[in-house]
């Protein structure tokens, strides 16, 4: 049995789903969490005083979402073998021989049920579908009804061709991100190099800004950066776009994978995108390229009957759609990064090849990162355990309060500290160290004061003091021969270098003539 941890972006976009009108079977099949454990979250925010059925947007605060994940723990994930196969495989031929009778499934099920055989009517199905295809349901294409204005929104990735890019003078592959408004039918076509989740709220951004609104869902075909596991009932979504998502105030709605008959409303942009625009251009580069995808949107694109609707797209966003959007405040969204680190023994994480310190109590465990261009917030266990200015590539940001208080003075480099324990232990200690210290740059003797001050915790504060006193009367600063002052027991002999005689005046003919009588007379 495979065990995980619901993550606080994901509870987020639980109750954001909750609160804004989704029921509780949409959020369990989208999401991919068990009624009893959706039933249970919301009964913590209930005790937490917080209604998340009835409460809005904006009072899903950072504070419960923290409180609410503190007290999830840990919840069992599915079974890797469906629970449905290990039930019903022992009965697939009686099940069969029901089928081949024409017994509806619910009757099925209801004679299992009365056998002590408890099964979920949808289970059966997917079983039969799996084990009994040839007596599963044919599936019959249907058009959903068209929604209403401002509604949703549907995007997707594709290949277009090459361009040229001047970074790297050479042509690379270029890709179209596409948003269409469903109502609508009115397009943004988004130029890009890469496919990662970057590009996908770029596009957004810029869609979301030409379009000077923002849908309430956006659907999207699975994309790679937006998806991380496809699946008809229980996608996973991406958690950098769902924070990102979260935070412009629209829902995810992932297309079915792997049935080009899901497709929920708008298929074949990519094709028309490529054939319509794209092909026969010449284009000098990718921002000419995006230049003019703008004004194919709006003056090709756009003034087209569309052959579905039969309406002119930018006319019926104009009158109709553009209002029932959600205004775009025009900020751009500084797109954060997510990492999991590990706390080494320098107390410091290594994110985006920058460093960033955390306490001591951390040391040796794996924490969660989110940077963004101005912040970078640091997590365990789902709260926020430290936050640091963001620095650049190869820089530190070392809070020094991180390290333990005894190592402090020695991280901070700090001489007030070594003068002051200096002179804790003898006034005469603290006088040495401090004219050691003098000067512009006392930082390169201060190994020699840290060693001095562990000479005075081995030889006792006065036998130092006495070597310090001696050794300034002859000009040493060398610790070493301190050192050995120490060792020699010679600090208190103190031999005192004479002074010379006083000058005295006329004092230049005070020796003997005969000291000056260097012949024979």
């Amino acid at each position: 049995m495979a065990y995980r941890k619901v993550g606080m972006i994901q509870l987020r976009e639980i109750f954001y789903r909750i609160s804004d009108g989704q029921s509780k079977r949409q959020v369990r099949e989208v999401m991919g969490i068990h009624g009893n454990t959706l039933n249970k979250y919301l009964e913590i925010a209930r005790e937490l005083g917080t209604d998340i059925a009835t409460c809005k947007r904006d009072d899903i605060t950072d504070e419960l979402i923290e409180a609410v994940h503190q007290r999830i723990g840990i919840i069992k994930d599915r079974p890797d073998t469906a629970p449905r196969d290990v039930i019903l495989l022992p009965h697939k031929d009686r099940i069969e021989g029901y089928l081949k009778k024409d017994v509806p499934g619910t009757k099925i099920v209801r004679i299992l049920k009365n056998e002590d055989i408890e099964i979920a009517q949808t289970s059966f199905y997917r079983f039969v579908k799996s084990h009994l295809p040839q007596y599963a349901k044919s599936n019959i294409t249907v058009r959903l009804p068209e929604t209403k204005a401002g509604i949703n929104a549907q995007a997707d990735f594709g290949y277009l061709g090459r361009l040229w890019d001047s970074a790297t003078k050479k042509m690379r592959r270029a890709f179209a991100f596409i948003m269409t408004l469903i109502f609508s039918r009115h397009m943004y076509v988004h130029i890009t190099y890469s496919q990662d989740a970057d590009a996908v709220i770029e596009g957004c951004e810029a869609a979301w800004s030409y379009f000077d609104g923002i849908s309430k869902i956006l659907i999207v075909d699975n994309m790679t950066p937006v998806i991380d596991k496809p699946d008809r009932y229980a996608p996973k979504i991406n958690s950098l776009f769902m924070e990102y998502s979260q935070y412009r105030g629209f829902i995810i709605d992932p297309a079915n994978t792997g049935h080009a008959k899901g497709k929920p409303h708008v298929e074949r942009m990519v094709p028309y995108v490529r054939r319509n625009f794209f092909l026969g251009e010449e284009f000098i580069s990718k921002e000419d390229c995006q230049e003019r995808a703008i004004y194919w949107c709006s003056n090709i694109a756009g003034t087209r009957i569309h052959g579905t609707t039969r309406k002119i797209p930018i006319e019926m966003f104009n009158t109709i759609e553009k209002v029932k959007l959600t205004p775009y405040p025009g900020d751009r969204y500084d797109i954060p990064y997510w990492s999991e680190c590990k706390v080494h023994p320098d107390h410091h994480i290594q994110f985006r090849k920058s460093l960033y310190s955390l306490p001591t109590k951390y040391i040796g465990k794996t924490v969660e990162v989110r940077g963004d261009s101005a912040l970078v917030r640091i997590y365990h266990n789902g709260k926020l355990i430290k936050t640091h200015t963001r620095v650049e590539v190869g820089k530190r940001s070392t809070d020094f309060s991180d390290y333990p208080a005894e190592l402090t003075p020695y991280t901070l480099r700090n001489p007030v500290y070594q003068i002051q324990e200096g002179k804790k232990r003898h006034p005469v200690i603290g006088e040495y160290i401090e004219f050691m210290l003098s000067g512009t740059y006392p930082w390169h003797r201060l190994r020699s004061v840290q060693r001095l001050l562990r000479l005075s915790d081995k030889y006792g504060a006065s036998r130092t003091a006495a070597a310090c006193r001696k050794a300034k009367a002859y000009g040493i600063y060398d610790i070493s021969r301190i050192e050995n002052i120490l060792k020699n027991n010679v600090e208190k002999m103190m031999t005192m270098p004479q002074e010379p005689a006083p000058f005295e005046e006329n004092s230049r003919f005070r020796r003997d003539g005969s000291y000056f009588k260097n012949y024979n007379s």
